[in-house]
């Protein structure tokens, strides 16, 4: 009985020590980093898990060399088939691996924890970093975290078995637990029991391996396997970690500070990560834009991403009018200058129609384009209508200025032809077809639109008509001389090549009825054999062959006629239709 107990008691010795589980990091694949960039993320992994004092990590080095005692090799090993034997091989509970891809400026960490007894991935831990290296290796730190959390808190931890449970009938010994946490206060579950709350010493708690629970309100349930030894107080120091969640945020535009429950975090596009799961007060200032105030709750290991557009303040316009006390229209809104000439508008961003008005005056508009937060200055003055210009509300009026003095103009529903400039011609409002013209130059057809009591102004100045353009006028025979204003010459030439037309025409048509008797009249005279046929034959052939050279002659005069005078239209339209080219 004594063996037994000396047995027992060298055997609690070796396995009454807390248990750490075993954990090692595979080498991290790299898309689009450097491989000394690669390390550097690497041993910024491991060394947060060894800071964070949850396991114990097999480095790289020794796991090196436990590879070469079995005549192991490590390359390329970046899926969990390879990891769980690696794992094996290296005495590993669990083995981390992953890669890192740099999509220009936003890094995305891509990890897998392997369970080496269940032989496949227990968990991922999968986010994304916006940013240069530094940034980078700050996320390779958060992802650390979430490694020690899903390992610690996700998967149970195991315990070895007390040698004692294999005999049955043993006589039962105890020992104390001191367990403390951090934060204190959580509650102790040993072996589906509740024992109070941390800080705590619980005595008589039975010896041999117990399963314990450590809860905490906000933070991650902790599992942990103790073991109890007879007469000693062991001690349990544990760090609870709080449940956190993720945040990101985006505002359009960009660039927007962002601070949360009023302490400045950064500038939008926004990352955060291992935020305690409740509300927090976010609020995005940015210069020329309204400040954005909300309420957000963080989720429990989650990244939720919140878009906001920020709206930019509105443009302030200090118009002043004269005379004074002007009304002002800008869409719905109607304002009006004091007795200074002077009011203020508050205007949203973008282009604007501001309306001037005021008894005896002409109507006035302005355009203004506003930016956000953008203070300007506008000055208008009116125009004072003449006197004897009638104030009938359903005229407006049209003036019409020209540096031609000659020119006139000619407006659809007025009889008279008006000699210009005009000024303040009274029609209804509507729309108007005006016609400008002047002798020697170019004719300028528009539609004029007239608006109730506002004066349409026309600015109008002719183009001179030019020898170039007669010439192309006068492929038209006539043409050019039309344009050059010549109605003599605008007649007589297509007159002429009309009359050479039809004269080639009937001629033409003559001969092409006469030549074919040509060759009848010479086969009769063939074959004739009296003398006179023979005599009479010949007589006919050749009066015959007089006609159709007289007609030939015919044609090719009047077609050279016809020719030479479109010619001759053309030459004069050009250099004797008295237009500058």
């Amino acid at each position: 009985m004594k063996k037994l107990i000396c047995l027992l008691f060298v055997f609690s010795l070796v396995l009454g020590q807390e248990y750490k589980l075993k954990v090692s990091i595979l080498d991290l694949s790299g898309e689009g980093l450097s491989s000394a960039q690669t390390n550097a993320c690497f041993n910024q992994l491991e060394t947060s898990l060894i800071e964070s004092k949850r396991f114990v990590i097999i480095e790289k080095n020794s796991r090196e060399e436990l590879l070469q005692e079995q005549k192991e090799q490590l390359q390329g090993c970046f899926d969990e088939g390879c990891a769980v034997d690696v794992g094996k091989m290296i005495g590993a509970d669990y083995l981390v691996l992953g890669s890192i891809i740099n999509l220009q400026g936003l890094y995305q960490i891509n990890i897998k924890i392997v369970d080496i007894e269940k032989g496949d991935v227990l968990d991922k831990v999968t986010t994304k970093v916006i940013g240069d290296m530094a940034q980078l290796l700050s996320g390779m730190e958060d992802a650390s975290r979430e490694i020690v959390r899903k390992i610690a808190v996700g998967s149970p931890i195991p315990v070895q078995k007390d040698i004692g449970e294999q005999f049955q009938g043993l006589e039962i010994f105890y020992g104390s637990v001191d367990i403390v946490s951090d934060p204190p206060g959580a509650n102790i579950i040993i072996d589906g029991v509740d024992r109070g709350i941390t800080p705590m010493t619980i005595d008589s708690l039975e010896t041999g391996s117990h399963r314990m629970f450590l809860v905490y309100p906000g933070y991650e349930t902790l599992q942990k396997g103790i073991k109890s030894e007879e007469g000693k107080t062991i001690t349990i120091s544990e760090v609870l970690l709080p449940k956190t969640g993720s945040l990101t945020l985006i505002t359009k535009p960009t660039g927007a500070n962002v601070y949360i429950n009023n302490v400045l975090k950064g500038k939008t596009p926004f990352n955060i990560s291992d935020l305690l799961v409740k509300d927090y007060i976010i609020r995005f200032d940015l210069k020329d834009y309204e400040t954005v105030t909300r309420r957000l709750t963080v989720q429990y290991n989650e990244d939720i991403t919140h878009n906001f557009s920020l709206d930019p303040l509105p443009g302030d316009i200090s118009v002043i009018t004269f005379p004074e006390k002007v009304n002002i229209r800008v869409g719905n809104k109607n304002y009006k200058s004091n007795d200074a000439g002077m009011v203020n508008i508050q205007l949203p961003v973008g282009k604007h129609k501001l309306i001037f008005n005021l008894k005896g005056y002409e109507n006035t508009e302005r355009f203004v384009t506003l930016v956000a937060n953008e203070k300007t200055v506008l000055e208008v003055n009116l125009k004072k209508l003449p006197a004897g210009v009638s104030s009938n509300p359903d005229l407006g009026f049209l003036t019409i200025n020209t540096y031609n003095l000659s020119a006139q103009a000619k407006v659809k529903g007025i009889r008279a032809t008006l000699d210009l400039p005009v000024e303040y011609l009274e029609l209804k409002y509507g729309s108007y077809p005006l016609r400008v013209f002047q002798s020697g130059f170019e004719t300028e057809n528009r539609n004029v639109i007239i608006n109730k009591q506002k004066t349409t102004i026309i600015e109008v100045n002719l183009k001179r008509k030019t020898a170039r353009k007669a010439l192309r006028y006068s492929i038209i025979p006539g043409g050019g001389q039309f344009y050059a204003e010549n109605k003599t010459k605008a007649a007589i030439f297509p007159l002429v090549i009309v009359g050479f037309a039809t004269l080639l025409n009937n001629s033409y048509s003559l001969y092409q009825d006469e030549e074919p008797l040509i060759s009848q009249y010479k086969l009769e005279y063939q074959l004739a054999t009296d003398p006179n046929e023979i005599d009479q034959n010949w007589s006919t052939y050749q009066s015959q062959v007089n006609t159709v050279n007289d007609l030939q002659m015919q044609v090719m005069i009047y077609g050279s006629g016809l020719v030479m005078t479109w010619i001759a239209n053309m030459i004069d339209a050009y250099y004797f239709s008295g237009l500058q080219e």
